[in-house]
């Protein structure tokens, strides 16, 4: 079994690598999937990250919590912790931590007032195992979060097993084609 720092740069290549018609026909299928899940339903408030080229394009999905009367928030990093910011299409952002955007406000938002984390990764299991990226931001915030999580696996993405380690957090329901 690969270690999980070969492992992220196996998928980190497999994600850049795919692209073109198919990738942008399973994103849409992925978020059409969010969409139509109870859990989608039901939150008041989504967590979701700006998502770099080589992630889901998550922009329709920040559209769509809008357009459903949804609060977003996505993350920011402030001295080596991720906090949640509240986003607005009026909010000005800034390229932060990891060179991945960031809102330039600055409030945190109360995690127990996010219903829906839409947790993201480089590859996930069916069984809602997942490899972040290696920061460890996710699994320290999701340690104490008590909503409900929610991953959108492209093929490329989707493993059979990943190498767990405790502290790893596993996500409620992952979404695949």
């Amino acid at each position: 079994m690969h270690t999980k720092r070969d492992l992220r740069q196996v998928q980190k290549q497999k994600l850049q690598a795919y692209q073109g018609p198919d990738r942008l026909t399973e994103e849409t299928a992925l978020r059409a999937k969010l969409f139509n899940t109870a859990q989608w339903a039901a939150a008041k408030t989504i967590a979701v990250v700006l998502s770099t080229p080589m992630e889901l394009n998550t922009q329709p999905i920040i559209a769509q919590a809008w357009a459903n009367g949804k609060q977003v928030v996505v993350p920011k990093i402030v001295a080596k912790q991720m906090q949640f910011v509240a986003i607005t299409p009026q909010t000005a952002f800034t390229a932060g931590a990891l060179n991945i955007q960031e809102p330039e406000e600055n409030t945190v938002y109360p995690p127990e007032n996010i219903d829906l984390v839409i947790v993201p990764g480089l590859a996930y299991t069916k069984q809602g195992g997942r490899l972040g990226f290696g920061a460890g931001y996710y699994d320290r915030f999701l340690s104490t979060y008590t909503g409900q999580t929610i991953a959108l696996a492209l093929t490329p993405q989707l493993l059979e097993t990943l190498p767990l380690e405790p502290h790893d957090q596993v996500i409620d329901q992952v979404l695949t084609r």
